[in-house]
């Protein structure tokens, strides 16, 4: 009613005796409805519960739903005035939620019936075959379903308003919604391949959580995931590496392990495409790698891709951090050998930062730990640090009490810095940096004589990465890397000041090149990569000893002798006073290229057919190594296998058998002459089966594997002639695991 529309003149309703009564009746009438269906809100951010009881206290409305269908629904309005109704088509259109009136105040809210039934053929969208047992999912339930042979499916009477998840193991997922279907026919959907940076995952678990099986027989290492293995405080990538089976290490040490027979200079170790020279700390006891910022590690016993050289054993690729961090986050810890400390920090949507550190302690008095020192004591056995000045071993109570001082102090850190850079979705740049020390000290005093020993090793490098996919066939990487090792060993013996033994031992290796490769996918099974490598090796090693020098030799020693922070200890400069003298420097330079071909059978075999060609400057010759991985299901459960291929390394390490002085880190890398120093070449063959059902997991590979050009230097520093000897080695092995699953 609007009593302002009335058609009677103003006089003649004044006149009127009822109007009055009328009139208050209608004003009453009035303020009812207006306070009922004009309001003045203010709602920011409001949950939608406490609008509607907002509502019932001042309106006669009473709303009816579960907490489940107004839940995680907020309001945003503001007005001074608004009809009730209104503000219902608001509520009911902004929240997605039906008010239906099923009285003259009583409102029901549901959620709108959005049940309905599509189907479609899942092809794929280059080849455009079908893809048979394909994942489909609707979102936000736990409903799925599957193609049949020919790629159908079909979906009856569901609700799909969050959308319809396509999955297919190497294609890239697609959310399908209503509008993406056609009501009246099944219409033709598409999936496109994905590059795939590592290969499927075959065997999850295979020794503990963290540690699987890939297609093509390498073994990948996860830091995040990883379980700690027997003996272990935290997961260490080379520590765990050494329980699958044919990697070991028979000095016990992490750093110089074997695969299948090689020796430790023989396997290819790379952080973030560094490659490394040195891979331990405190004498190959303590991993150099932090797991802090470690995340995963492919490892290959055998049957490595092409794009891997340089090396003729095993492959062991370490990764760092890849993904941009979503917030900062920082880490500190302590353990009874080492202080460490990281912190991951996102600079930007695309930009993030690692920086991380370790430092040992125990040369901070007096901050020794018994863990530090039951380390210490394994290494040093059977050195020189257990003999006293005139190297007697010191093997009872009444040569201990003769020593009247003894000083060991031995420090090691690392440092490591990574930039992530995601520029787009589909690529990812790179830049990482590690610096890694190991310092050690010793001196031993009896009466007035003295023995010194100082050895410095260090490895640093740099890379650079940039990797993306273009379209949805090629994928492309683009990197670089530098990587420099020095390791510095000298010795002194002085009785009542007077130095009667020198002995130098120095080793620099520096290590830069590139790598340029591209690959296509022709469908999901048949791939192709190709790719370019250049790399420079510049080698210098110098073997020195005079013993019992002369007074002119003692001069120049003592003129270049300084402290042991100062530099190199000089050496005489007449050679003919010296004991032994022996310098070498090498260059090399090495062209590769190298290309290889994939199929992967929708039964998740592997047939990889690969050649590498390298050109060493050194030797102006070139190089063939064929390579072969067959993997091949002859049922769901059970996988054959078989690798072959032939491999050369220019780049070796000499080690010291008749060097009696300390006896930690005697290896020297030197390059090939193809004279003293022949190339090592390998062949290298495998054959075993896989079983993998309820719980059990039965892995078996016999390998024969013929390495020649093997050298070492004999004779120490006391001969500079025939101080090299060469051979064959020849192995034959058997990799064998059983493992039960329970629970």
């Amino acid at each position: 009613m609007n009593f302002r529309k009335t058609k009677k003149p103003l006089s003649s309703r004044l006149a009127s005796p009822g109007y009055y009564l009328v009139f208050f009746f209608a004003l009453i009438h009035f303020f009812n409805a207006y306070g009922q269906e004009d309001l003045k809100i203010n709602y920011r951010n409001t949950s939608l519960k406490s609008v509607l009881l907002d509502l019932e206290e001042r309106t006669d409305f009473l709303f009816s739903y579960s907490d489940e269908t107004v839940a995680n629904k907020t309001v945003n309005k503001t007005a001074d005035t608004i009809g009730i109704e209104e503000l219902l088509q608001f509520l009911g259109s902004t929240t997605g939620l039906v008010f239906e009136q099923i009285g003259e105040n009583q409102i029901i809210i549901s959620r709108p019936d959005n049940r309905t039934s599509v189907c479609g053929y899942l092809f794929d969208g280059i080849a455009k075959t079908p893809l048979p047992y394909a994942t489909i999912i609707i979102k936000g339930t736990t409903k799925g379903y599957t193609t049949d042979e020919n790629g159908y499916f079909s979906i009856e009477n569901e609700t799909i308003r969050d959308g319809i998840l396509v999955q297919y193991i190497g294609y890239t997922s697609r959310l399908l919604f209503e509008a993406d279907f056609d009501k009246d026919n099944c219409k033709n959907l598409f999936l496109n391949p994905q590059a795939e940076s590592l290969s499927e995952v075959i065997v999850k678990s295979y020794l503990i959580k963290g540690i699987d099986k890939n297609r093509d027989g390498s073994l990948t290492l996860k830091s995040k995931e990883q379980g700690i293995l027997p003996g272990l405080v935290e997961s260490d990538v080379l520590q765990s590496a050494q329980w699958a089976p044919g990697i070991t290490s028979i000095n016990e040490t992490v750093s110089d392990i074997q695969i299948r027979g090689g020796a430790a200079d023989q396997n290819l170790i790379l952080y973030d495409g560094i490659k490394m020279y040195n891979t331990g700390h405190f004498f190959g006891m303590i991993s150099v790698f932090n797991p802090n910022i470690t995340t995963d590690a492919t490892i290959f016993k055998g049957g490595a891709s092409p794009e891997y050289g340089d090396r003729i054993a095993g492959v062991v690729d370490i990764k760092g951090e890849t993904q941009v961090p979503d917030k900062t986050i920082v880490g500190l810890g302590l353990n009874g050998t080492q202080a460490d400390a990281y912190v991951k920090t996102r600079l930007g949507e695309t930009v993030g930062l690692i920086v991380s550190g370790r430092r040992s302690y125990a040369d901070i008095d007096p901050l020794g730990t018994p863990t530090f020192d039951a380390i210490s004591e394994k290494v040093f056995q059977n050195t020189i640090v257990v003999n006293d000045a005139n190297g007697q071993v010191v093997d009872d109570e009444e040569d201990e009490e003769s020593l009247l001082e003894g000083e060991e102090v031995f420090s090691f850190y690392d440092a490591n810095v990574k930039l992530i850079i995601k520029p787009s979705k589909n690529d990812s740049i790179y830049f990482s940096g590690l610096l890694t020390s190991n310092d050690l000290n010793f001196s031993l005093q009896d009466d007035e004589n003295l023995s010194r020993d100082i050895l410095v090793t260090e490895n640093q490098g740099a890379s650079f990465e940039w990797s993306g996919l273009k379209g949805s066939r090629w994928h492309h990487s683009l990197s670089a890397y530098f990587s420099d090792y020095e390791s510095t060993y000298r010795n002194r013996f002085l009785e009542e000041q007077n130095i009667e033994e020198e002995n130098l031992r120095s080793n620099t290796v520096t290590d830069y090149g590139m790598d340029a490769r591209i690959g296509y996918d022709f469908n999901r099974s048949h791939s192709m990569e190709v790719g370019y490598q250049a790399a420079r090796n510049e080698v210098f090693y110098q073997l020195f000893r005079d013993e019992n020098g002369d007074d002119n030799e003692q001069e120049d020693l003592e003129e270049g002798e300084g402290d042991e922070d100062e530099g190199p200890i000089g050496v005489p400069e007449n050679e003919e006073e010296r004991d032994f003298n022996e310098r070498s420097t090498a260059k090399n330079t090495t062209h590769s290229i190298y290309g290889a071909y994939s199929y992967r059978p929708q039964n998740r075999g592997l047939v990889r057919i690969g050649i590498r060609a390298s050109n060493f400057q050194i030797l102006e010759e070139w190089f063939f190594e064929p390579r072969l991985n067959v993997e091949y299901p002859v049922s769901p459960f059970l996988r054959l296998k078989l690798t072959g291929e032939k491999r050369y390394q220019t780049l070796s390490q000499l080690v010291e058998f008749d060097d009696t002085r300390l006896r930690l880190q005697s290896g020297i890398w030197t390059l090939t002459d193809n004279d003293q120093f022949p190339v090592l070449e390998s062949d290298q063959f495998s054959a075993g089966f896989l079983l993998d059902m309820k719980g059990w997991t039965v892995d078996v590979d016999a390998y024969l594997k013929k390495i020649d050009g093997l050298t070492s230097f004999t004779n120490g520093f006391t001969s500079a002639s025939e101080e090299y000897s060469q051979g064959t080695s020849d192995v034959f092995g058997l990799d064998f695991l059983v493992k039960k699953q329970l629970g």
